[in-house]
Parts: C-alpha cells; sequence; structure tokens
C-alpha cells in the first residue's frame, strides 16, 4: 500500500536513515501487526503536503496519515471516521516580544504578518479572517527562523511541532511561545478514492481496534507528551 511520509511535521513524521519515526510510523506498524493483508511501503521518501495530496488525487499513493479534515481531501480520498489526535495550534514570536494575543480574530486586526506552513488545511480559514499569511514554504524551522529575523512578527504551528523544531534546531532561547492556545481540531487517516477497495474498510476496522484497547493514544502519546 503506497504512501509517502510528511516534510517538516515531526512528531507525526520523523525523518531519518531509512524509514521515518514518529506517531505516523508507529500507527502503520500497529495496522500492519493487526492485519497481515496490509503492507505500507514507500514512506522513506519525504514529500510537501501539496505532493501528498496530488499523489492522493491520482492514485499514486493510497493513503495519507494524519491530516484535518477538508472538503478538497474529501474530493480525493476518504476519510477513516476514528480520530488519530487532537492538534492545537500556537504562536511564536521572536524572543523579547511581549505582545500578547487573545484569539485570531484579534491577530487578523492587527494586520501582522504571520509565517505557516504551505499547504495547511487551516490557511484558508485564516485568510478568511483577515489575516496577512506568509505559506511560501513547507519547512516549518524556516518559517521560525524568519521569525526570529524578523519576517513575520508570528508563526502559526501546531504545539507538539513546535516544541519539537524549537527543541531540536536549537531555538528555544530565540523565541517566545504565546499562552493562548488556538482550533483544536481532529487529524484523520485517508485513503485514496483510486485505491482498492478493500484497502478503507480494512484500515477502518484495524484503527477502531487500535482505539478500544487504549494503543492509539499510547501511540500519540508516546510522542507527544515528552516531546
Amino acid at each position: 500500500m503506497p504512501i509517502i511520509a510528511q516534510e517538516s511535521v515531526a512528531p507525526k513524521w520523523i525523518p531519518g536513515e531509512g524509514k521515518p519515526q514518529g506517531i505516523c510510523a508507529d500507527l502503520l506498524a500497529a495496522i500492519e501487526r493487526l492485519d497481515p493483508a496490509i503492507r505500507f511501503v514507500g514512506h522513506q521518501q519525504v514529500r510537501s503536503l501539496a505532493v501528498i495530496e496530488s499523489s492522493l488525487a491520482r492514485g499514486d499513493v493510497w493513503a495519507a496519515c494524519a491530516l484535518v479534515d477538508s472538503p478538497g481531501r474529501r474530493r480525493i480520498a476518504v476519510r477513516i471516521s476514528v480520530p488519530l489526535y487532537d492538534a492545537v495550534y500556537r504562536l511564536a514570536a521572536a524572543a523579547g516580544d511581549d505582545g500578547t494575543v487573545t484569539s485570531l480574530a484579534e491577530l487578523a486586526r492587527a494586520k501582522t504578518l504571520v509565517n505557516t506552513p504551505r499547504g495547511s488545511g487551516y490557511i484558508d480559514e485564516l485568510k478568511a479572517l483577515g489575516m496577512e499569511i506568509d505559506d511560501s514554504t513547507g519547512d516549518s524551522v524556516t518559517n521560525l527562523r524568519k521569525t526570529i529575523h524578523g519576517h513575520g512578527r508570528y508563526t502559526y504551528l501546531n504545539e507538539a511541532s513546535m516544541l519539537y523544531y524549537m527543541r531540536t534546531a536549537g531555538l528555544d532561547q530565540h523565541l517566545t511561545l504565546l499562552p493562548t492556545r488556538f482550533g483544536t481540531g481532529s487529524l484523520y487517516f485517508w485513503v485514496s478514492h483510486r485505491a482498492s477497495p478493500a484497502l478503507a474498510p480494512a484500515i477502518e476496522a484495524a484503527l477502531a481496534t487500535l482505539k478500544a484497547s487504549g494503543e492509539l493514544g499510547r501511540i500519540c502519546g508516546r510522542w507527544t507528551s515528552a516531546r
């Protein structure tokens, strides 16, 4: 079952030598253990979200892991109903910036530039609020460095990825994380409409079993709670 890892979204996918690690890598392994007929291949490749979505639409890949729901994705793929985990979004500013933001509407009214990864499912919502967005790159570390150097006052990113990249890229001392949490939303597994008709029901059953046993929560918690 072909699938591609997504770039710059640790700890969802953490590239490395060979196959990536992270939440999705562990989820794929757990699904394979439950259903020997399912074998995922190709996730040693790491690509942008835009490439993953176009590959889903063509049927070049059959599945995608941990993406938010959107009408565009429903046109090209089946959303497996079991939520994988929830994403919470935060703002990071350059160290020493004492600004406060209590809502996205307030941020939009401030007319300040916000960096966020290209292709993110929430971008249309932010732009609809009137927010000024720079989504010219899908690289989260690049977006954080832009904020440090004054290109965009804030970076908007899911909390788990924000904390991971601030730590692993050595940016902790150069950024401040604003306390307000925004827009909690669930992330889902997706199966291309062009995949084998048997795949979506099989993954649905496997994820339901993982959720009922508590293993789904343990996998996600292992990568988000301590990292």
